[in-house]
């Protein structure tokens, strides 16, 4: 992990959705920042989530949902910065899928689940 701030101590780093839309967009932490320091890993419990959606799909239709995912880290002296985007097609209904969130260099990552689940109501 590289260090992006401009006094080098540590990362302030948290995460932007977007879908479609453009009307329903999220941030994880819903406030404040992950704090990091150079090579230093952050392992969250299994039931967070930084975007989550109802959807209603007919048994024989499939969707396709773009989800735009950002990770910005944050620096008080300058505007956020965007390190890493991507946008992913979550097919509906689908597996688990672990998909890598990363910026161009390598430096940071990010393991990312998109779970689509059926649910009948």
């Amino acid at each position: 992990m590289k260090d992006y701030d401009i006094l080098g101590w540590r990362g302030e780093f948290y995460f932007k959705v977007d879908s479609e839309d453009k009307v329903f967009k999220a941030r994880w932490p819903n406030k404040g920042e992950i704090k990091l320091q150079r090579n230093q890993e952050f392992t969250s419990k299994a039931d967070m989530s930084i975007w989550s959606q109802f959807i209603t799909v007919r048994a024989d239709e499939s969707i396709i949902l773009p989800i735009k995912v950002i990770l910005r880290e944050k620096d008080p002296l300058q505007k956020d910065s965007n390190i890493a985007k991507q946008e992913f097609e979550i097919r509906l209904p689908q597996k688990t899928e672990y998909v890598i969130l990363q910026d161009e260099k390598e430096n940071t990552k990010a393991k990312l689940r998109i779970q689509a689940t059926r649910t009948r109501y």
